[in-house]
């Protein structure tokens, strides 16, 4: 192999793409069909987001090595990228769906014993049809039960594509069981902050985002956005407990500081004193409720608002939602695997 694809393929860890494209560039201009160089490239291209270079480069690849399942898994995630941007018009992006799927299946037809085909084939499914992608990570996990990609996919189909009873615990499981692999796995960690959110575990969810943006900068954005609305939430609550307050006031009372009470005649019973007793306890009573409302509470009763933003259901951040790369390989002790949703 080119020295220069080598040292290509650390500068790809790296995340110093451009550097990459250039040292394949220098191959591809002294060898044109070199399969392994125009692999790559289809790599770079995909990880810089030039989906269609990607499907142009996979495409001279295959025409060398119609069997490189790598290249096959490339071209389906870059087709699956294409597939989700909307501006394309809904044909369009049938189509680019439809060849993912392909690309995907026949990575699976030359290598069916491979974890990352069919963590692949997952991805390009879960979108149509989730459970059948579930199916295919049970697959993949007899294969290999310590694919982090595996789980984490599984984890976000879990509780992005499928809102079932039992949704929610078996993402966490499956996040959880992620970070038994990769303790600082950080979009693990951000999918367990926005589930403790939704259950309500406010004080927990915000220590877990935080931490999120210490590990990777890359959420700084989407963790700011979240803590940022919390706060919006939070001051909308107490501005509605105040309105609520107010208007639980009897008319014509003031009952601020500067208010005065004629004095009672003397000798005159005072007429009413019981049912004036129980309605300032009734408007104290609905004060207090509305005000539970808005307290932040470090114990397990919720706080957090029922309504969540939408990107707790369906973040924005630049991270890709298979972020394992096909060509990692993990070396890690196993770990007891969680049952294949149905």
């Amino acid at each position: 192999m080119d020295g220069r694809i080598a040292k290509a393929r650390v500068l790809m860890e790296l995340g110093r793409f451009a550097g990459a494209r250039e040292l394949l560039g220098e191959v591809l201009a002294g060898d044109p069909e070199n399969a392994v160089a125009l692999a790559d490239m289809a790599e770079v291209a995909f990880r810089l987001r030039e989906y269609g270079r990607a499907l142009e480069f996979s495409a001279a690849a295959l025409r060398r090595t119609p069997e490189d399942t790598f290249v096959w898994r490339v071209r389906a995630l870059a087709e699956l990228a294409l597939a989700r941007d909307a501006s394309l018009g809904p044909v369009v992006v049938r189509e680019h769906r439809a060849a993912a799927v392909a690309a995907a299946r026949r990575a699976v037809e030359i290598d069916p014993e491979n974890a990352d085909n069919l963590r692949i084939l997952a991805a390009t499914l879960r979108d149509e049809d989730p459970v059948a992608a579930l199916q295919k990570l049970a697959a993949a996990l007899e294969v290999d039960p310590d694919n982090v990609g595996v789980y984490l996919l599984r984890g976000l189909i879990l509780r992005r594509n499928l809102r079932g009873p039992d949704s929610l615990r078996l993402a966490e499981e499956a996040f959880r069981a992620v970070l038994r692999l990769d303790p600082e796995n950080a979009e693990a960690l951000y999918e367990l902050a926005l589930i403790d959110l939704e259950r309500g575990n406010r004080a927990a969810g915000e220590e877990q985002l935080r931490r999120v943006a210490r590990l990777d900068p890359e959420y700084g954005d989407a963790v700011r956005e979240n803590l940022e609305w919390l706060a919006r939430e939070d001051d909308r609550l107490a501005a509605a407990a105040r309105a609520t307050a107010e208007t639980t006031r009897p008319a014509g009372r003031d009952y601020g500081p500067s208010s005065t009470v004629a004095a009672r005649p003397a000798g005159k019973p005072l007429r009413g004193r019981r049912y004036g007793w129980a309605i300032a306890a009734l408007v104290f009573l609905i004060v207090r409720l509305a005000a539970a409302g808005v307290a932040h509470d470090s114990g397990s009763r919720s706080t957090t608002p029922s309504r969540l933003p939408s990107n707790y259901l369906q973040s924005q951040i630049r991270i890709p939602s298979f972020p394992n790369w096909p060509r990692q390989t993990f070396q890690v002790p196993p770990i007891s695997q969680p049952k294949p949703s149905s």
